[in-house]
C-alpha cells in the first residue's frame, strides 16, 4: 500500500488543528483508509491539549501582547509552543496493517521512534524516550507529541524543534497566578497539567544543521523504512477538505473551543 504524503503549505494554527481532527475522524469513519503522514507549520502559537486548562498553561498577557495565538487540539497531551522554527509530523494509520499499533505507548515507540532513526541517518543525534514518548538529544527534549486510537485508525502528532524562539517559548508557556480563570466546555474544571521538561532546539545540538528539506526528507524515509511501503506527495481527499472547513467554523475559529468560557466566580482556586 502506498502512504500519502502531504505538504500543504497552511499556516493558519487554527486551520491546520481543523485538518489534524478531520485526517482522523475521516478515515475513522472509512472503510478505506488512507496511510498518511502530513508534515507542516504554523505561525507563532501555542497549542493546549484537549484537557487542559488555559489559565493554568498559557501567559495569556503576554501572548496577546505578542500576537501570539491560543489553540487547542482534538489531543490530549500537554502545551506546545508552534512556529515556524518547529516542524510538525502527523501519523494517520489504518490498523489493519501489521506494523500499526492499537495502543499509544507501541504507536509512539514505532513511529517516532523511525523518524528518529531518519534524523540520525543525516547526523542529528536524537534518541527516543520511551517513558516520555519524545524524542531528546542528550537530556534536552526535543518534540512534543500526542495521539488518539479510535475506529481502527491510530494516529498521533508531534512537533520538533529545529530553530524555535526558546525564550518566546519559555514565556508564552510560563501562566502567571492571577490569570482569569476559563472552564472547559462551560462545566469542567479539571486541568490536566504539562510534564515540564528542559527543551532544546536541533540547531543548538548539531555543528553543522541540516536544511529543512534534508530534515522533511529524512522523516519520509524513516517512516517509509519502518512500514516498508512507499510514500508519493498527495493531497487531501474532497471529503477531508469539506470536513476540515467544517470543524474550523464550528470549532477551531471559535474562543469558547480553544479557550474555554470565563469561570463563573465562585470556582476560583478549584
Amino acid at each position: 500500500m502506498v502512504w500519502r504524503v502531504i505538504e500543504d503549505g497552511e499556516l493558519d494554527i487554527y486551520r491546520n488543528l481543523s485538518i489534524e481532527e478531520s485526517l482522523a475522524r475521516v478515515n475513522a469513519d472509512s472503510a478505506e483508509k488512507t496511510n498518511t503522514l502530513r508534515l507542516w507549520q504554523s505561525n507563532r502559537s501555542v497549542v493546549i491539549g484537549r484537557f487542559q486548562c488555559v489559565h493554568k498553561e498559557v501567559n495569556l498577557n503576554y501572548c496577546q501582547k505578542e500576537s501570539i495565538r491560543i489553540a487547542r487540539r482534538f489531543t490530549g497531551g500537554g502545551a506546545v509552543y508552534h512556529g515556524t522554527g518547529n516542524l510538525n509530523f502527523t501519523i494517520c494509520a489504518d490498523q489493519r496493517k501489521p506494523y500499526v499499533p492499537r495502543s499509544l505507548r507501541k504507536l509512539y515507540q514505532g513511529f517516532v521512534g523511525s523518524i528518529a532513526n531518519g534524523l540520525q541517518e543525516i547526523g542529528i543525534p536524537v534518541t527516543y524516550d520511551e517513558k516520555r514518548s519524545c524524542l531528546r538529544i542528550g537530556e534536552k527534549k526535543v518534540t512534543g507529541t500526542a495521539g488518539w486510537i479510535k475506529q481502527g485508525v491510530s494516529f498521533l502528532h508531534g512537533t520538533l524543534l529545529i530553530d524555535a524562539n526558546l525564550n518566546t517559548l519559555e514565556r508564552s508557556l510560563d501562566a502567571p497566578a492571577g490569570q482569569m480563570q476559563y472552564l472547559r466546555e462551560r462545566t469542567r474544571i479539571r486541568c490536566k497539567r504539562s510534564k515540564r521538561d528542559v527543551v532544546t532546539n536541533i540547531s543548538a545540538e548539531v555543528s553543522s544543521r541540516p536544511s529543512d528539506a534534508e530534515i522533511r526528507a529524512a522523516i519520509v524515509r524513516g517512516v517509509a523504512t519502518f512500514t516498508d511501503e512507499s510514500l508519493e506527495f498527495g493531497k487531501l481527499t474532497k471529503s477531508e477538505g469539506n470536513t476540515a472547513q467544517v470543524l474550523y467554523q464550528s470549532r477551531y475559529s471559535l474562543d469558547e473551543w480553544n479557550l474555554g468560557v470565563p469561570a463563573p466566580r465562585q470556582t476560583i482556586n478549584q
